[in-house]
């Protein structure tokens, strides 16, 4: 069985950064999705402010829709961003951004869904109108449907649509179908009738939800990982003990969304809880690559990377760092202090 804490991952180290004479403000963007609710809840209890008290690390927290919080990391607007695996890879690649995954949060298993109107028991995508945010992962759901479904992938007719106008899309009747993550699949399904044809239950461990920093600030500010991480596992470890009820209320408020309902939605997520089994997952090479064969298909056919090689894209720890690396270090560093 593999050490977690000692390990022997190449990059782990004991150095611990001396804390900034000055204060240094770093940013994280979030977008208000269910599954990254957590992250709203830290900030509201204080969390990033107890670190800047103890580390001079001013982390300040940044919303709003998901399209441009990845935009603004893009634009080095932004230092840190939460953001699927995929879009990591649609986005980051082709700009040659140099990132490091510090968390894998949990993975897709049922957040991401295919819509639509009418029988489900009749359904055929051919010929039909299926709004999604093009190039992401809920783009790549549908391709793996259609591959799953031996279907010819110019059969259905996409239209390229910002998550947040999914819903008026579905509503107005203007598309057939939609592919849509919580908490606009649990409203169609709950409030519209939707009907579910397929969601990444199917394609497990696929989709993945991370925590991406620019490489250049990780390396002159390491406490800024350790922040994030301690924030995220501030509320996430409460998920698993007594405070689980408590907690899920804060979020649900936070989110305007009845407790239960948000309940049922976070229950689509496989949230990597605890500092152990988070550093389990982003050693987990083995289960990454095998996502990764798929993912590769849909990237490349897509043309979403430019003309960087398959070999540039992603690395995993102990590895030579490609454009996004899966660094083990930050969460190492953060376990080993946690003991």
């Amino acid at each position: 069985m593999q050490n977690l804490v000692g390990g022997d991952d190449t990059e782990t180290s004991d150095a611990e950064s001396a804390i900034p004479q000055e204060t240094v403000s770093l940013s994280l963007a979030v977008a208000p999705y269910v599954g990254w609710m957590p992250w709203y809840l830290a900030n509201e209890e204080g969390a990033f402010q107890e670190y800047r008290d103890k580390y001079n690390i001013d982390v300040q927290f940044v919303t709003g829709d998901y399209s441009s919080t990845i935009r603004k990391f893009v634009n080095r607007e932004v230092q840190a961003v939460v953001i699927s695996n995929i879009d990591a890879i649609a986005n980051f690649v082709r700009e040659d951004v140099e990132a490091d995954v510090i968390l894998v949060m949990g993975n897709s298993n049922g957040n991401e869904a295919l819509l639509v109107n009418g029988d489900v028991d009749r359904i055929d995508l051919r010929g039909k109108e299926i709004s999604l945010a093009q190039n992401s992962s809920r783009h790549y759901l549908l391709d793996r449907y259609m591959i799953k479904n031996q279907m010819d992938f110019d059969s259905v007719n996409i239209q390229n649509t910002r998550d947040i106008d999914i819903p008026t899309m579905f509503v107005s009747g203007e598309v057939y179908g939609v592919v849509a993550g919580n908490p606009n699949s649990a409203k169609l399904l709950n409030e519209q009738q939707a009907q579910l044809v397929f969601d990444s239950r199917r394609i497990p461990d696929e989709i993945m939800y991370l925590l991406v920093v620019r490489r250049e600030v990780l390396q002159e500010n390491p406490l800024f990982s350790q922040a994030l991480l301690s924030a995220w596992f501030s509320v996430v470890e409460r998920l698993q003990g007594s405070r689980k009820a408590s907690t899920i209320r804060a979020m649900a408020q936070l989110a305007a969304i009845e407790q239960d309902d948000f309940g049922q939605q976070l229950s689509t997520i496989e949230l990597n809880d605890t500092p152990i089994k988070s550093l389990s997952a982003i050693r987990n090479d083995r289960l990454m690559r095998q996502a990764m064969r798929h993912i590769r298909y849909f990237v490349e056919r897509h043309e979403l990377t430019g003309s960087e090689p398959f070999t540039s894209w992603v690395s995993y720890p102990g590895r030579t760092p490609a454009l996004i690396h899966f660094n083990s270090k930050p969460l190492q560093t953060y376990v080993t202090a946690d003991k």
